[in-house]
């Protein structure tokens, strides 16, 4: 039997009010699409603004509805235990609260804002392990402990007594990770979870979500911009812009033969190591108002491959499979007139270093 999803996202379609007063609605996630395995770590891609904080906070239906509204798709949530897949968007609240933190955990990207000030860190990482786990308070206190020994923090007992302000940034953030894998979730939503950390702290952290993840064999949603981590971390790789997913597929595919023009902008924006250079590419133009998107392909009023192409400003090109395994939306792209709608779903885990290891000795 072939090895399903973990969590499936089907046309997922989120709108917010353009303004105060009643009338259009700008879409901040249109139409999304895209599978976790388990295990995996899909990377979500993209320039501030493009939906991809939206789309996590969807699976855990921590959109604010109103003002924000699910208009359309399904999130089906099928963990090993479970006879069948769920739609995370039909569940009430009582049953929400049964998943966030206890099957599916989320790390936000700045720490001192997701800690609560007033509460010391033990208080805040038991609360969780009594809400999700059948446990006494003694027993609370020991995860907790083991939380943070796991996530690296010295002194761990001690620890619990302190308040989020009397740590750093990095303590602050393996603080976030083990309040989040104190439960034993089973899919980790990761979103920017190094943004503020300086590099050397930032290297540690994806370092240690990457231990973590072997050793508890979750699959993680890390959405980031840099693409330095992506191609570090990340099993495949969803690119977005204008909240739609432009390019899909396994990692290794996307970064050596990206076929979405903005896919390309973003590659020739990087700069190498051991390369000289002179000033960096850009993308000319700006991100659109989600409230007013151009006709036809969003993209198109930047694109350097438009030259005049009537179907780029007034259809908008469909997410079609062009090879196997990677998925683009563009006119333009090799092989889209022939390309298969099937919705992007790929399988891919790259070796683990331990593994790779043990098939070189052996």
């Amino acid at each position: 039997m072939p090895q399903q999803p973990l969590l499936k996202i089907e046309d997922l379609t989120v709108s917010f009010p353009a303004d105060r007063a009643a009338g259009p609605r700008a879409f901040a996630v249109q139409k999304v699409n895209l599978s976790i395995y388990p295990q995996q770590t899909l990377a979500l891609v993209g320039e501030s603004g493009c939906g991809k904080s939206v789309t996590a906070l969807s699976i855990l239906q921590l959109v604010a509805t109103p003002p924000g509204r699910y208009e359309a798709g399904r999130i089906w949530w099928n963990p090993p235990n479970a006879d069948t897949p769920r739609n995370l968007l039909a569940l009430s609240e009582k049953q929400m609260c049964q998943v966030r933190g206890g099957q599916i955990a989320m790390v936000f990207q700045e720490p001192m804002t997701s800690l609560n000030p007033v509460y010391t860190i033990g208080e805040q990482i038991i609360e969780a392990v009594l809400l999700h786990q059948q446990v006494d308070r003694r027993r609370a206190v020991q995860i907790a402990v083991e939380a943070l020994t796991d996530v690296g923090i010295a002194e761990p007992a001690s620890r619990l007594s302190e308040y989020p302000h009397r740590l750093s940034g990095g303590m602050r953030q393996r603080v976030m990770i083990a309040m989040a894998l104190a439960c034993q979730p089973r899919l980790l939503l990761a979103d920017e979870p190094t943004t503020a950390l300086d590099v050397t702290i930032q290297a540690q952290i994806l370092e240690l979500l990457r231990d973590l993840q072997d050793r508890r064999r979750m699959a993680i949603l890390l959405i980031t911009h840099d693409l330095g981590v992506v191609a570090e971390n990340a099993d495949v790789v969803a690119v977005m812009y204008a909240g739609r997913i432009v390019e899909y597929g396994p990692v290794h595919a996307v970064f050596r033969n990206p076929l979405h023009p903005y896919t390309r902008g973003l590659f020739a924006s990087m700069p190498l190591l051991g390369k000289r250079h002179g000033r960096l590419a850009t993308i000319p133009g700006n991100v659109p108002n989600p409230a007013d998107f151009p006709p036809g392909c969003p993209f198109h009023p930047r694109c350097p491959d438009v030259r005049g192409d009537p179907q780029c400003s007034t259809t908008d090109p469909p997410l079609l499979e062009v090879e196997p395994q990677h998925w683009v939306a563009c006119w333009h792209a090799p092989n889209h007139t022939h390309g298969q709608p099937a919705p992007p779903d790929v399988s891919y885990r790259r070796p683990s270093p331990a593994s790779t290891a043990n098939h070189a000795t052996a």
